[in-house]
């Protein structure tokens, strides 16, 4: 939990602020040796994430310690404690600030936040994604802990049998991005034409795009031909999605039809 009031820096910028590089960062463990440092990530997290005002304490006291050839004596500013309503919460957090009654398992939370028929509010924070093409792409998504729990006491669901309010709306659409669309038709494209050996580097090469955008525009095209080929044909195994698409992994072909048919049911 990143805790209101205290602004989140992650291991780039924790490595900017103390000259060092990130790998040098990492290696070296450098927060381990701060004394009162505290990590604001959830044990188990995959990424570490620090207040960057407790960050440059601790630099400028490293640097006066230096200056006159004493151990550091570390007196940084505390992080605040308690919840707040705007205390920002990673996806696995935003699940256990709801009360008990309103709790999904955590799989099924996981499937809210790219969901088509359930689906979370937009993110309020992203820490350590990069912006390509108007979307944030890699890092790690936060809700304030107002945002999940207003959504949660305006949906339709366990604890909330009468639903949203008529006429309130969940999410706002989001206005359509020509270039995203081209991007996506041309990606389509190529995959009809060499649907076995189309791979995300040879089509961010095609589309001149991030790798990690391309891979989730490839994802896109691939469901997209799946749900085509399911409407041709209803009994559709895995095994002809696997084929058809030539994917090695036979769970992923199976994870492409499962969402297919699912995009498909919710279509009706």
């Amino acid at each position: 939990m990143i805790p209101n009031g205290v602004t989140p820096a992650g291991d780039q910028t924790a490595a900017d602020i103390f000259g060092l590089s990130v790998g040098y960062w990492q290696d070296t463990k450098h927060w381990e040796k701060i004394r009162g440092l505290k990590l604001l990530n959830r044990p188990g997290s995959r990424r570490r994430v620090y207040s960057k005002e407790q960050l440059l304490a601790a630099r400028a006291e490293e640097e006066r310690a230096k200056a006159v050839n004493e151990t550091p004596r570390y007196d940084l500013p505390q992080v605040p404690a308690g919840e707040h309503p705007d205390d920002l919460l990673d996806l696995e957090e935003s699940l256990y600030a709801l009360p008990e009654d309103k709790r999904v398992t955590l799989s099924t939370w996981k499937t809210y936040r790219y969901g088509t028929k359930t689906r979370l509010p937009a993110p309020d924070f992203n820490l350590g994604g990069k912006e390509v093409d108007g979307e944030v792409v890699g890092g790690e998504d936060f809700w304030r802990r107002r945002t999940i729990l207003d959504w949660a006491a305006n949906r339709r669901g366990r604890g909330n049998p009468k639903g949203r309010p008529v006429g309130r709306k969940e999410s706002q659409a989001r206005p359509s991005n020509p270039q995203a669309e081209e991007r996506r038709k041309r990606a389509r494209l190529l995959l009809d034409e060499i649907p076995t050996v189309l791979t995300a580097k040879m089509l961010g090469e095609h589309l001149g795009v991030h790798p990690v955008h391309a891979e989730r525009i490839l994802r896109a095209a691939r469901l997209d031909k799946v749900r085509e080929m399911l409407d041709g044909n209803p009994d559709l195994l895995v095994e002809e999605v696997r084929e058809t698409l030539g994917l090695d992994v036979h769970t992923h072909a199976k994870k492409l039809l499962y969402k297919a048919r699912q995009a498909s049911a919710d279509a009706q």
